[in-house]
């Protein structure tokens, strides 16, 4: 098992979200990092705390940038999110490390930012090696904590994000994602994770959120462990 995102360390292999300015010199080798700044935390500041980030963010144990992104509902205004987000966006293809997002009602403006970035990503790997397509493309970006409708999470990874679930999540939009995974296994295309699963800030283990998954979805939790290990994939692009 793997847990995608949480605040606290146990015997599973995770990926911890920690502050930049909190790091510590070394972690248990089953733990990995992410480092950004959450969008509640987003100030006029921001670029100094932005540093931090930046200066940890080459080390191998931090194998994700953020969590960062974008709250309408919590934080500072929309506008100053959107500027710390770029940073991370740029940073995390500065460093070749996948994105992990937070995102509360602003979800049009996440996919007109991916759009966008994925254009000027085109654009200047054609002017910098005379190709007329965007082989290699953006690193992924990972929303965690999804609990939105089956409609939402189809048309967010129709777009290329991935999704990441907790303990509270729709359960008729796992059921859709999972079967549009085994759709695409079945017709011989990706087989890549369906999604991730994760505890975020509960004092739960990741292990009663992967037994969760597999009863709503009628699989073995072995299975699913397998299916749901990002290791296999993301972060060994």
């Amino acid at each position: 098992m793997f847990n995608f995102h949480t605040y606290m360390i146990d015997d599973v292999p995770c990926l911890l979200n920690v502050e930049a300015e909190s790091v510590q010199p070394s972690y248990p080798a089953h733990v990995s990092l992410s480092v950004g700044i959450h969008p509640w935390k987003v100030s006029d500041g921001w670029q100094k705390d932005f540093e931090s980030v930046r200066s940890v963010a080459q080390r191998s144990d931090v194998w994700a940038i953020g969590e960062c992104g974008l709250d309408k509902v919590r934080g500072e205004a929309l506008s100053l999110q959107i500027e710390a987000f770029r940073a991370h966006v740029a940073l995390s293809e500065e460093v070749q490390k996948p994105l992990v997002i937070h995102c509360v009602k602003a979800f049009d403006e996440l996919l007109a930012l991916r759009k966008e970035w994925e254009q000027k990503t085109a654009s200047h790997r054609r002017e910098a090696m005379g190709i007329g397509e965007n082989e290699k493309g953006l690193q992924p970006w990972i929303i965690h904590g999804f609990r939105g409708k089956p409609e939402q999470a189809q048309q967010i990874m129709a777009k290329g994000l991935l999704l990441s679930f907790g303990h509270h999540y729709h359960v008729e939009t796992l059921r859709s994602v999972f079967t549009a995974f085994q759709k695409r296994c079945s017709e011989g295309l990706s087989c890549a994770n369906p999604f991730f699963l994760e505890t975020d800030d509960l004092h739960l283990s990741v292990h009663q959120i992967y037994e969760q998954a597999a009863r709503h979805l009628d699989v073995d939790v072995v299975l699913l462990s397998r299916f749901c290990d990002p290791r296999q994939t993301i972060f060994s692009l």
